[in-house]
């Protein structure tokens, strides 16, 4: 095996060991991964106070497909944490909306969340933690421009 096919090999496996923890390790009891990570897109929507997303949208920024995102999209409406709300300026869009019941119940699973990596970095180090965060955003950048091509 050639040094690059190793460090491929030890990439890849730091990639799914990580993705695997967070997978297999229930971070929030509120809610799915998934619908955790459509209620934070939602959120820092609203605190950006950006036009509203749509389930296309959603769909195209967490790479989930619509029959999947309509499952989530359900179960979060069904429980009040979302509401969909047809445009006002084009009637073929519904934009999707943290509720005001959703908002406290999402910034109360995300504090549950930070709770990881704060021991994480307690544990590392804030300077590693800041180059590992940005070469991992590096990487995610790699990854999805070189699954367009």
């Amino acid at each position: 095996m050639t040094k690059k096919e190793e460090l491929s090999e030890a990439l890849l496996d730091g990639w799914l060991s990580m993705s695997m923890s967070i997978w297999n390790e229930r971070l929030v009891t509120a809610m799915t991964y998934n619908e955790s990570m459509v209620c934070n897109q939602l959120y820092k929507q609203r605190c950006r106070q950006a036009e509203p997303l749509t389930a296309t949208d959603l769909c195209a920024r967490l790479q989930i497909r619509k029959p999947q995102m309509n499952v989530i999209l359900n179960r979060l409406e069904k429980t009040g944490m979302i509401e969909r709300v047809r445009s006002l300026t084009d009637k073929r869009n519904v934009h999707i909306l943290l509720t005001e019941k959703g908002v406290p119940i999402y910034e109360k699973a995300h504090r549950e969340i930070l709770r990881l990596p704060e021991a994480v970095i307690n544990r590392l180090g804030e300077e590693k933690i800041r180059t590992f965060a940005a070469t991992m955003k590096e990487v995610a950048a790699c990854f999805d421009e070189m699954m367009k091509e």
